[in-house]
């Protein structure tokens, strides 16, 4: 019962809390700038692209891992632990929402360079997805409030997150209610990301959704390419840069010796 429910609210919770406010807070800047203009798309790019998706997907939760050591990433999901069981859980699931999707309606011209990049670009904001809602905070609202309070909480925030590009609040809440729910059969993310969450994001904006016309685009993809380059590159640097750290105490111990 132990880890169903719990409270041990820390600052670890409120910092948390306050991350995922300013991933609402910059999702609902969005909104004055969801025209087609030069400066709407820039505005958008800036807020969402590189603030949200990079910003706190990629910069803040590496900064996250530095500082509180590499065993958090396995309590974000990132684990080789039950690997196997989760990827092909992973295809099953995957395989069960499109037979479902698909018996109720096929779409049309799904095929397309429009639907390529709108795809792409999905994708790469699914790594935001994985990394920050359903890796930090999900872990963290465990860790303060037990599973299932995590998994209510989690689901709010990845619903409340689209409030800027796709307002479907109630729809989407319980779409992170089965992510977060299947995550906990394994603990691995690889049980609902690439293909699981795959074929429900496709489907739900690209399909299902307006929002999906707005990123149909050249635009979209170039930008997802460059926050694409951006994270891969952030990641290569904090790497490099931990490992030189690594030989620097090392050859300062032996000079010590």
């Amino acid at each position: 019962m132990k880890k169903i429910f719990r409270f041990n609210v820390s600052m670890e919770t409120g910092i948390a809390v306050l991350a995922g406010g300013v991933m609402i807070g910059l999702s609902l800047l969005m909104i004055p700038f969801s025209g087609n203009s030069v400066v709407d798309i820039v505005i958008s790019f800036i807020l969402r692209d590189f603030l949200m998706i990079f910003g706190l997907g990629i910069f803040f939760v590496s900064i996250y891992v530095e500082k509180k050591g590499d065993n958090v990433v396995a309590d974000m999901g990132f684990t080789k632990r039950k690997w196997l069981a989760s990827v092909i859980l992973n295809i099953i699931f995957a395989g069960g929402l499109l037979a479902m999707f698909l018996s109720e309606q096929v779409p049309e011209n799904a095929i397309s360079l429009q639907n390529f990049y709108g795809a792409f670009y999905i994708l790469v904001a699914g790594i935001f997805e994985m990394t920050f809602i359903y890796g930090f905070l999900r872990m963290s609202f465990e860790k303060s409030f037990g599973i299932i309070p995590a998994i209510i909480l989690t689901s709010a925030f990845y619903s409340l997150h689209h409030a800027g590009f796709q307002p479907e609040f109630v729809h989407l809440f319980f779409v992170g209610i089965m992510y977060c729910s299947v995550f906990y059969l394994t603990g691995n993310l690889l049980i609902i990301f690439p293909f699981f969450w795959g074929v429900g994001a496709l489907w739900d904006v690209l399909v299902s959704s307006e929002a999906g016309e707005e990123i149909k685009n050249l635009s979209s993809f170039i930008m997802a390419v460059i926050i694409l380059i951006i994270s891969v590159s952030w990641i290569i640097f904090r790497k490099k840069r931990e490992n030189e750290n690594v030989v620097k105490n090392i050859n300062s111990n032996l000079g010590n010796a």
